[in-house]
């Protein structure tokens, strides 16, 4: 049986970041990727089935919650690239999801994308889709 690659958007606003990670996604495991601007996420959703969304992160939760959200609800699994050093140590959200730091690193982005896809989605249960 032939597995069909993995569809990953990638939603990022850096178009050179958003490329190294197409490059990145496309040489080590094969996937599918398109590329959209974060303005666009909730259009490129609703045109298209992701397995996975490469997001990138804001300063704002609250930003990350909602984007989170929109992938979720499109029946993908978000990870998230951050250049904020602060990111990865704060928050539910970095709890339930791959966070992967800027510039991403070919073995880490990997692996947060396969994890993102055989791992567990949180539960509303968890607090991180707690309305606040």
């Amino acid at each position: 049986m032939i597995n069909a690659p993995l569809r990953v958007l990638v939603a990022e606003n850096q178009y050179l970041i958003a490329m190294e990670v197409e490059r990145i996604l496309l040489d080590t495991l094969g996937c599918d990727v398109t590329i959209a601007p974060i303005a666009q996420l909730a259009d490129a959703l609703a045109t298209a089935a992701f397995d996975v969304v490469v997001i990138d992160a804001a300063l704002a939760e609250s930003l990350n919650v909602e984007h989170s959200r929109l992938v979720v609800d499109a029946g993908a699994r978000p990870v998230f690239l951050s250049s904020y050093d602060h990111f990865t140590g704060s928050g539910p959200l970095v709890a339930a999801y791959p966070v992967v730091a800027k510039p991403p690193q070919a073995e880490e982005l990997a692996a947060a994308v396969l994890k993102a896809v055989h791992g567990q989605a949180p539960s509303d249960s968890e607090g991180f889709l707690d309305d606040r």
